[in-house]
């Protein structure tokens, strides 16, 4: 079996699991349930822009993290997720599906400590909320200059939001999906 073979087996094996485990721990909503597929492919659209140590903030049901790390074996991912319930289904997936890659962190991310995640990592966010709140969230790991904030926003997600001081845009790339009315950006955010 090549790579890309056992990457989609273990992408189907991780939506099966996220289904049976959604039946009784309410990881995804109903609506999200229907279009799982979807979240893998807006998951993994990010893939070519990010560096080899990711951290997945708020990973919730495992997007884009799980997905991140099964497509990039080489790379090195960080799920930060503080519920217990869906830190507990992303243990089970990342043993299941053999992520030595993964490492899932049950905390809050503003008590994550600097010396669990390595200096320079790129943080990613996918429906986290406001700008300014992520932000004030891994401020601490972004003072190290070489590390990076990328959010998966849409344009009009993006456009009324503001930079705290001290932190400002560094590029929004044009991000494209197989979803005909999602047009997503990456927002990429740094020190001044």
């Amino acid at each position: 079996m090549d790579n890309k073979e056992h990457q989609e087996k273990q992408l189907k094996y991780f939506l099966e699991l996220l289904l049976k485990w959604n039946s009784t721990h309410n990881l995804v909503s109903k609506t999200q349930q229907k279009n799982l597929q979807e979240h893998i492919e807006d998951s993994l659209c990010v893939s070519g822009h990010l560096g080899n140590t990711v951290v997945d903030v708020g990973s919730g049901g495992g997007f884009p993290g799980i997905p991140l790390a099964i497509t990039n074996p080489d790379s090195r991912f960080y799920l930060v997720e503080s519920n217990n319930k869906k830190a507990s289904f992303l243990l089970n997936t990342k043993n299941l599906l053999g992520l030595d890659n993964t490492k899932i962190i049950n905390k809050r991310m503003e008590d994550v400590d600097l010396e669990e995640i390595p200096p320079g990592s790129d943080f990613i966010t996918r429906a986290l909320g406001q700008a300014k709140d992520t932000i004030k969230l891994v401020e601490v790991f972004l003072q190290d200059t070489s590390a990076r904030l990328h959010l998966m926003k849409t344009e009009d997600q993006f456009k009324e939001e503001k930079m705290p001081e001290g932190f400002c845009v560094k590029k929004i790339e044009n991000i494209s999906t197989k979803q005909k009315d999602k047009q997503r950006i990456l927002v990429t955010i740094g020190k001044n």
